[in-house]
Protein backbone atom coordinates (compact mmCIF):
# COMPACT_ATOMS: atom_id res chain seq x y z
CA UNK A 1 0.00 0.00 0.00
CA UNK A 2 2.76 2.72 0.60
CA UNK A 3 4.52 1.35 -2.37
CA UNK A 4 1.18 2.49 -4.85
CA UNK A 5 0.91 5.67 -2.42
CA UNK A 6 4.93 6.43 -2.96
CA UNK A 7 3.94 6.36 -6.77
CA UNK A 8 1.25 8.23 -6.49
CA UNK A 9 2.36 10.88 -4.93
CA UNK A 10 6.00 11.10 -7.16
CA UNK A 11 3.23 11.14 -10.08
CA UNK A 12 1.62 14.05 -9.00
CA UNK A 13 4.28 15.90 -8.45
CA UNK A 14 5.75 15.27 -12.27
CA UNK A 15 2.49 16.15 -13.67
CA UNK A 16 1.96 19.52 -11.70
CA UNK A 17 4.44 21.28 -12.77
CA UNK A 18 4.39 20.24 -16.23
CA UNK A 19 0.75 21.50 -16.43
CA UNK A 20 1.36 24.89 -14.60
CA UNK A 21 4.52 25.44 -17.76
CA UNK A 22 2.18 24.46 -20.45
CA UNK A 23 -0.44 27.14 -19.49
CA UNK A 24 -0.73 30.56 -21.51
CA UNK A 25 -0.74 33.07 -20.01
CA UNK A 26 -3.48 35.86 -19.84
CA UNK A 27 -4.87 37.69 -22.64
CA UNK A 28 -6.96 39.89 -20.33
CA UNK A 29 -6.39 41.80 -16.72
CA UNK A 30 -9.19 43.88 -15.33
CA UNK A 31 -8.47 46.33 -12.44
CA UNK A 32 -10.82 48.41 -10.38
CA UNK A 33 -14.63 49.02 -10.36
CA UNK A 34 -15.16 52.66 -11.89
CA UNK A 35 -17.18 53.73 -14.29
CA UNK A 36 -14.24 54.48 -16.73
CA UNK A 37 -11.64 52.04 -18.07
CA UNK A 38 -7.96 52.99 -20.00
CA UNK A 39 -7.78 49.50 -22.40
CA UNK A 40 -3.94 49.53 -23.16
CA UNK A 41 -2.59 46.68 -25.31
CA UNK A 42 0.86 45.86 -23.68
CA UNK A 43 1.88 43.86 -26.68
CA UNK A 44 2.13 39.85 -27.76
CA UNK A 45 -1.60 39.78 -27.13
CA UNK A 46 -1.90 40.74 -23.61
CA UNK A 47 -4.83 43.59 -23.11
CA UNK A 48 -4.72 45.82 -19.36
CA UNK A 49 -8.43 47.01 -18.41
CA UNK A 50 -7.98 49.97 -15.81
CA UNK A 51 -10.92 50.90 -14.24
CA UNK A 52 -10.49 53.41 -11.62
CA UNK A 53 -11.42 56.55 -13.35
CA UNK A 54 -14.59 57.98 -13.30
CA UNK A 55 -15.08 60.14 -15.59
CA UNK A 56 -13.48 60.24 -19.48
CA UNK A 57 -11.59 63.39 -18.61
CA UNK A 58 -9.97 61.65 -15.48
CA UNK A 59 -9.08 58.53 -17.99
CA UNK A 60 -7.85 60.48 -21.10
CA UNK A 61 -4.57 61.23 -19.90
CA UNK A 62 -3.67 57.73 -19.09
CA UNK A 63 -3.93 56.41 -22.09
CA UNK A 64 -2.16 59.51 -24.14
CA UNK A 65 0.91 59.01 -21.28
CA UNK A 66 0.84 55.40 -21.13
CA UNK A 67 1.23 52.88 -23.71
CA UNK A 68 -1.32 52.46 -27.14
CA UNK A 69 -4.77 52.56 -25.81
CA UNK A 70 -8.53 54.16 -25.26
CA UNK A 71 -10.74 54.62 -22.84
CA UNK A 72 -13.88 52.91 -22.59
CA UNK A 73 -17.07 52.02 -20.24
CA UNK A 74 -16.32 49.39 -17.66
CA UNK A 75 -18.58 46.11 -18.91
CA UNK A 76 -19.08 45.52 -14.93
CA UNK A 77 -19.56 49.08 -13.94
CA UNK A 78 -23.19 49.09 -11.84
CA UNK A 79 -24.58 51.93 -11.25
CA UNK A 80 -25.21 52.95 -7.19
CA UNK A 81 -28.98 51.84 -6.17
CA UNK A 82 -30.68 54.79 -5.80
CA UNK A 83 -31.61 55.76 -1.84
CA UNK A 84 -34.41 54.34 -0.72
CA UNK A 85 -37.28 55.63 -0.01
CA UNK A 86 -38.28 56.67 3.38
CA UNK A 87 -42.17 57.69 4.01
CA UNK A 88 -43.10 58.44 7.58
Amino acid sequence: MKIIILKLTFAASVVAPALCFAAPPSHAGLYGDSKWCAVMDEGAGVINWDCEYETIEDCTPAVIVGTRGFCQLNPYWRAPDPPADVRR
